[in-house]
């Protein structure tokens, strides 16, 4: 047999080890790969997950009330409506401010008057009531003598000549200067008036006469709703028929056309 030297044993042994070690690491190259392989395998995993969690539904909303959808579809007030709806409330309080009551188509009592006086009395007294053939209205003069409308109601229905003979007095006797006396003013009467008016233009012309010419002022409470004149604690001068009645309701003048209750001569407005 031949004998191999010992320092060839030893290469080929050294060649042994080193073929044995390369295999080792290729051995351990394959567990390196499969753990990457495994972490590429995770990766993906956690990459699939991503899209499978985003496609989780999400909670279910609760279902809109009907009248709440309603509210919601209305179409919104446009901005330049504001400005019209926040004048809205003061156009209605100047609205109702200017409201009048409906027109009867009749004249008032204070116009009828006029036109009565214009008609019968201004040829006398005047237009403005300044005077002429009859006395002075203007300038309170009127109101002078007939403090109490009552008595000058009385006097222009029955006339001069029906309150007496020549020189009887009439008027307010606490009058500055006395009295008036019938005939006394440039001889001429002052005619009478029951044939001519109704009582109610009697009323209508008396009252413009003292309140309009001769500046006389009557309190509130005497003019009614309707504009009309009426005793001071609110009942009507005039029945339904249009004749003139006192307070309690009896008619103001007797059969010859006198009054049938006494001027009071202590205020303005006297009995009224």
């Amino acid at each position: 047999m031949t004998e191999v030297p010992e320092h060839l044993l030893k290469r080929s042994k050294e060649r042994r080890s080193a073929a044995a070690g390369g295999e080792g690491s290729a051995e351990t190259a394959p567990a390196t790969a499969d753990e990457g392989a495994g972490t590429q395998v995770a990766k993906a995993g956690a990459t699939a997950a991503a899209p499978i969690a985003a496609a989780t539904p999400a909670a279910v909303e609760k279902p809109v009330a009907p009248y709440v959808a309603a509210a919601l579809r209305r179409k919104k007030i446009p901005l330049w409506a504001m400005p019209v709806l926040a004048f809205l409330p003061l156009w209605g309080v100047l609205y109702m401010a200017g409201l009048s009551p409906a027109s009867s188509g009749e004249p008032s009592q204070l116009s009828a008057g006029q036109s009565i006086y214009t008609a019968q009395c201004s040829g006398c007294h005047g237009a403005a009531g300044g005077g002429g053939v009859g006395r002075q209205m203007n300038e309170g003069n009127l109101v002078a003598t007939f403090p109490d409308m009552i008595s000058q109601l009385e006097f222009v229905w029955l006339g001069s000549n029906g309150i007496g003979p020549a020189g009887t007095p009439y008027g307010d006797p606490a009058r500055e200067g006395g009295q008036h006396k019938t005939l006394s003013y440039n001889g001429n009467p002052m005619p009478a008036f029951d044939k001519s008016l109704t009582q109610a233009q009697l009323l209508a012309v008396v009252r413009y006469e003292w309140e309009v010419l001769s500046g006389g002022k009557l309190e509130p409470s005497q003019v009614d709703a309707a504009g009309n004149m009426q005793y001071a604690d609110g009942k009507p001068m005039l029945d339904d028929a249009g004749e003139l009645i006192t307070p309690e309701g009896t008619p103001l003048f007797d059969a010859e056309g006198n009054l049938t209750i006494e001027p009071n001569w202590t205020t303005p407005t006297g009995s009224m």
